[in-house]
């Protein structure tokens, strides 16, 4: 009884076996069959070429730096004007800023160099308090912004364009700034470039003495964009009713360099020497 049982036993565990050892050739005939018939062998190279898990790369960072002086001035100054009526205020702005434009005009600044960069007319409002306590909203006049944006290469010229500008009846200047035009910026930026990825290459090639690698290719190269400062003068968002001439005349306006940066990201594959 007990020979009986155990040749049962074996005979079919040896069954299990052979059902797994078929299922098994099954499934990869199936998958065998699957790559075979859906997937390109050119494919299935590109693939493993491309996801390579022997690639070895190295990954850096350059850059390079120069200065420059700026070649265009933006000031931004215009009149503000106050008045009971609206219609009152508008003519006194628009006669004004008229007087401001043909003295900027007789400065050498064209009417190419010019643009309006803010309008506004808005009521102007006193709180009183009434007979009963109540605050009451009562109107007292209207006033016109009008606001001019001059963008010129006379930037040696900056103290007496704002001169004139005042002296016309200007009563704002917001802000002045030197700054490179966008030709002369991108032209020192397309310089730069191949000086970032010298210094990504220098750097790279100093990282691999010690590991003893060497450069064979470039995988890939990312150029970041610049950041440029410009210079702001000490003038800005200021109001010059009351100011005598004589106080902007003293007010020099002078240029600084301006610092213009490229960046790259460099990977470069690698291999032993």
């Amino acid at each position: 009884m007990d020979n009986r049982v155990n040749i049962a036993v074996i005979l079919g565990v040896v069954f299990v076996l052979a059902f797994a050892v078929t299922l098994t050739q099954s499934e990869n005939q199936v998958e065998s069959q699957i790559v075979e018939n859906d997937i390109p062998e050119e494919l299935i190279f590109e693939w493993l070429k491309k996801y390579d898990p022997s690639e070895q790369t190295i990954s850096v960072s350059g850059s390079s730096t120069t200065s420059s002086d700026p070649d265009t001035l933006i000031i931004i100054l215009g009149v503000e004007s106050e008045a009971k009526t609206a219609a009152e205020s508008l003519s006194k702005n628009s006669n004004s800023l008229n007087s401001v434009i043909s003295a900027l005009s007789n400065s050498g600044i064209s009417e190419d160099d010019l643009q309006t960069s803010n309008f506004s007319i808005y009521p102007l409002y006193d709180s009183i308090k009434d007979s009963d306590g109540n605050w009451q909203q009562i109107l007292n006049g209207y006033r016109v912004s009008n606001i001019l944006s001059i963008q010129t290469e006379k930037i040696d010229s900056a103290g007496n364009i704002i001169d004139a500008a005042i002296s016309s009846g200007a009563n704002r200047v917001n802000n002045v700034s030197f700054q490179l035009s966008d030709d002369k910026l991108q032209k020192i930026s397309d310089d730069l470039i191949a000086s970032a990825i010298n210094d990504a290459t220098q750097k790279a090639e100093k990282a691999l003495v010690p590991l003893k690698q060497k450069i064979v290719g470039v995988k890939s190269v990312i150029i970041h964009d610049n950041v440029v400062p410009y210079y702001d003068s000490q003038i800005r968002t200021a109001s010059f009713d009351g100011f005598a001439e004589s106080s902007m005349k003293s007010t020099p306006l002078i240029s600084g360099d301006e610092e213009i940066t490229t960046n790259v990201s460099v990977i470069f594959y690698i291999s032993q020497k």
